[in-house]
């Protein structure tokens, strides 16, 4: 999900006539809240390294022959700077080092080594028990957890807490709706203290570095099944050799 935060965040040069600074959901945002109070969102190419594990992301020269920079992007929730290349866009008129491109295509502003952080970092043990009051409070059973997110912000794993002892059930079958920037700017509530790396290598390479989120609402529904593919062959009959 953060990863495409990035791609908001980067200073791409609008089509001819429009009175947008750059494109994306962050377009007309800049000096603008875009996300809570407590968030900063720094891109750092220059990291090679996190906790023993290799950035992708990383790098010294980006491919228009600029040197990488440390970039703020988000401070305090409010939307300070864009990554720029060598094409520049209002405000922004020099490159700060993230022009990049996959082999074949034309450089273009990129993450490099995103990282989310939050000056308000709480604990797991914090933030499952405050997702258990919120889940009383609401006159619910049961909040829900995620531990991993495929493609189309899927949940791979997902759980369900239970207000009453905390313990967790696991939910197969679901999906977000309406999980995206607006819900970083108007639900996320919380941040964890336990940072993850999460290495992209498809396209341009890019690294994500977030902790947990806590959301105070979000929709999940059941996932449409209704057009998966069925076997080509029924499955054998119980005690065939």
């Amino acid at each position: 999900m953060l990863s495409y935060l990035g791609t908001n965040l980067t200073g791409r040069k609008p089509q001819l006539g429009k009175p947008n600074r750059t494109v994306g959901s962050f377009a007309t945002s800049y000096k603008n809240h875009v996300l809570p109070n407590f968030v900063t969102v720094v891109d750092d190419p220059s990291m090679k390294s996190f906790e023993g594990k290799s950035t992708v992301g990383s790098y010294d020269i980006d491919n228009e022959g600029v040197k990488a920079q440390t970039v703020t992007l988000v401070e305090n929730g409010s939307l300070v700077n864009y990554l720029v290349g060598r094409v520049p866009i209002r405000d922004f008129t020099s490159s700060n080092g993230h022009g990049r491109g996959s082999a074949g295509s034309p450089a273009q502003p990129s993450p490099g080594v995103l990282i989310f952080k939050s000056s308000e970092a709480q604990s797991p043990e914090a933030l499952k028990k405050k997702i258990m009051q919120m889940a009383t409070d609401a006159g619910k059973p049961y909040a829900y957890r995620v531990e991993t997110l495929g493609p189309g912000n899927a949940p791979r794993l997902l759980y369900r807490v239970y207000a009453s002892d905390g313990h967790e059930e696991l939910v197969r079958g679901a999906m977000f709706s309406e999980l995206d920037v607006r819900a970083l700017r108007t639900d996320l509530i919380a941040a964890g203290n336990d940072p993850l790396l999460d290495n992209r290598t498809g396209g341009v390479p890019m690294t994500v570095i977030t902790p947990s989120l806590l959301f105070d609402e979000l929709e999940v529904k059941r996932a449409d099944t209704s057009k998966d593919k069925l076997p080509d062959y029924p499955a054998p009959p119980l005690g065939a050799k």
